[in-house]
């Protein structure tokens, strides 16, 4: 079964870090003035570090050779998800560094404190992961550079204490007799303050507690919707396996975060195939700042419409579908949890019918959670 990296991917597109490609163009939105008046508080940074601290607008512009506009991470669509904000989530820093006028050209960095029991489980997964004296960076580290001109990538995983740091770079502008490893170098004096910012940074703060009046999520999946449910939404008799998201083979630091802050996910899939998700369902508990943060977003450029029917049990809702996914989505505030429904759109058929399928079970499930 996919994991929760390739489940971003499908549901938003997501270029992964490390693929020898030329990289895709960075789309990124404003948020809209008109954010709810009730909206939660977005957690701090437990380090004390803002992105204004991690990237250096020298240095960044060095590596990219254009100027930049530093802001927070979650302006790009592909973070509309609760996977995309579990850093921030559990008190870490996700930022983004995008040049003014070439959109291609961006630098991301995200901060996971207290991280030093997920780090392990990246380094199991990854053998290129170099640890102590040879580490190019921190106590351990793990680099990705690839050689392609002006479009030159890195990607880049660093050990410092219990803190891991992520930072990856698209649009580096080398020459193109240049090889992999001389992209790594040119980038490496960013990457070198980037560390050290962390590394000098004050010691990680508590953890922030939820809003007292969060609701318990369900940790049956069945809750959101039964094998026979699911049969009749997608006008099916076969067989349907219901399961949890795995993490795969592609596991990062969204995926750690995600692990920590107990991201939950939950797939429907087709016995005949295995390898297909026509209906999953993803919830960030206590996520309700976030959800609100993406909708303020989304909504901005219309990737997604406020849903102003009222959904049973639903504190507020937005809905959108994405041509590139094929996925629709309604995404839910539900007792101060984001709950995050998505369908396959062409296995039901226009965006109406599919938004009604979701309020459908958003409600009956929510009439089903645990009190």
């Amino acid at each position: 079964m996919r994991g929760l990296k390739t489940l971003a991917v499908i549901a938003a597109s997501i270029v992964l870090a490390g693929c020898a490609s030329a990289p895709a163009a960075i789309e990124t939105v404003e948020p809209s003035a008109a954010t709810s008046a009730a909206a939660a508080s977005q957690p701090t940074s437990r380090l004390g570090l803002t992105c204004d601290d991690l990237l250096s607008p020298v240095l960044v512009a060095n590596v990219l050779n254009t100027t930049t506009v530093t802001t927070d991470l979650m302006v790009r669509p592909a973070s509309a998800s609760p996977l995309g904000y579990s850093v921030s989530q559990f008190g870490g820093s996700s930022c983004l560094a995008r040049g003014e006028e070439a959109a291609q050209s961006w630098v991301s960095v995200q901060v996971l404190p207290e991280a030093t029991a997920q780090w392990a489980t990246y380094a199991e997964k990854n053998t290129d992961v170099v640890t102590g004296a040879s580490s190019s960076f921190g106590d351990a580290s793990n680099v990705s550079c690839f050689a392609f001109g002006a479009d030159s990538t890195c990607s880049v995983n660093v050990l410092v204490g219990d803190n891991w740091i992520e930072v990856i770079a698209r649009g580096i502008a080398v020459e193109p007799s240049l090889s992999n490893e001389a992209v790594a170098e040119f980038a490496a004096p960013l990457i070198t303050d980037i560390v050290s910012t962390v590394t000098n940074a004050a010691a990680s703060g508590p953890v922030g507690a939820a809003p007292a009046l969060t609701g318990v999520l369900p940790s049956d999946c069945a809750v959101y919707a039964t094998v026979d449910e699911y049969r009749a939404a997608f006008g099916t008799a076969e067989e349907v396996l219901i399961g949890r998201q795995s993490d795969g083979e592609v596991w990062g630091i969204d995926n750690a975060a995600a692990t920590i802050v107990a991201v939950d996910g939950c797939t429907w899939v087709p016995a005949s195939t295995g390898q297909t998700w026509p209906l999953y369902i993803t919830a960030l508990p206590g996520g309700e700042w976030a959800f609100d943060r993406s909708s303020a977003l989304m909504t901005a450029d219309d990737s997604a419409q406020t849903v102003s029917d009222s959904v049973a049990g639903v504190d507020r809702a937005t809905f959108g579908c994405q041509v590139y996914s094929g996925f629709c989505t309604l995404d839910t505030v539900i007792a101060g949890n984001w709950v995050q429904f998505s369908a396959e759109r062409d296995l039901i058929g226009t965006e109406d019918e599919v938004r009604a399928l979701l309020i459908e079970i958003a409600e009956r499930a929510v009439a089903r959670f645990p009190a």
